[in-house]
């Protein structure tokens, strides 16, 4: 099963900020189960009406004050039209989709952590390699290094540069990633190159995987206007190396050529 990136995100968001389910729990009365079914997107698990509304606004309120509204806005949107969905299938004799099922294709919600429509490029990551020069010294650098470490994505050198600098990122960031995360693309499913979304997510093409996630480390709420150390804390929380060691690939990849265009 397929889901949307931003949906493994919930509990990322949370780790990040240094809360446990245990501490919501406690803050909120809601049991850790129900705050597990937000998390995994489980919304029927939680009970029906105001209640489950009530439990949706306290989760989004606990995790980021400032995003509560939005993410209020849409966990309960998503809620609703998956509980309208469920019922017109069942009175339609079809086979009962869970929440999970409706999200993942789409039905109820296409975005979550962010404003809607936020990823633009899901159509465009489809382009061939842009506008970036093969004479351009960054292309020589990175294909160079895709090579050296034989990594299998040396074809897609041109897209990582073009989705840096689409989303003003420093163009070493996302090969580095990849470097880390998949051996430079030797080990990935779901043509998840970055292991985004805990290694679970899945993209029709790895093209498609790089322009997604260099658009929500651009564009995310959660990433917005953070520089690259902290952009890398929050993007695995869960190895507190894990920034010092993507920053060193960085460095392998390029000491002296200007980071960004």
């Amino acid at each position: 099963m397929e889901y949307k990136p931003e949906i493994l995100q919930l509990a990322t968001l949370r780790q990040s900020k240094g809360i446990s389910l245990e501490t919501i729990a406690d803050q909120t009365k809601i049991s850790c189960y129900y705050l597990k079914a937000i998390e995994d997107l489980d919304l029927d698990k939680l009970p029906g009406g105001i209640y489950r509304d009530n439990f949706l606004r306290q989760y989004a309120k606990t995790i980021d004050e400032d995003l509560a509204d939005d993410l209020n806005r849409k966990l309960i949107k998503a809620a609703r039209e998956a509980a309208q969905i469920q019922v017109a299938a069942a009175n339609a004799g079809t086979v009962r989709r869970t929440v999970k099922e409706i999200i993942a294709r789409g039905a109820a919600l296409a975005f979550l952590l962010g404003p809607a429509g936020a990823f633009s490029g899901g159509n465009q990551a489809a382009i061939a390699q842009s506008a970036v020069r093969k004479d351009d010294p960054r292309y020589r650098a990175l294909r160079n290094f895709f090579q050296t470490h034989q990594c299998p994505i040396s074809d897609l050198t041109g897209d990582f540069l073009t989705a840096a600098d689409r989303n003003g990122l420093d163009w070493r960031l996302l090969p580095s990633i990849v470097f880390l995360e998949s051996s430079g693309g030797k080990y990935l499913q779901g043509k998840n190159l970055m292991g985004w979304g805990s290694g679970k997510s899945r993209f029709r093409t790895a093209r498609q995987g790089i322009h997604y996630v260099a658009e929500r480390l651009a564009k995310s709420p959660i990433y917005a206007g953070k520089d690259i150390r902290a952009k890398l804390r929050l993007y695995n929380p869960a190895r507190k190396d894990y920034a010092t060691r993507v920053m060193a690939v960085m460095e392998q990849l390029s000491p002296n050529l200007v980071a960004t265009r």
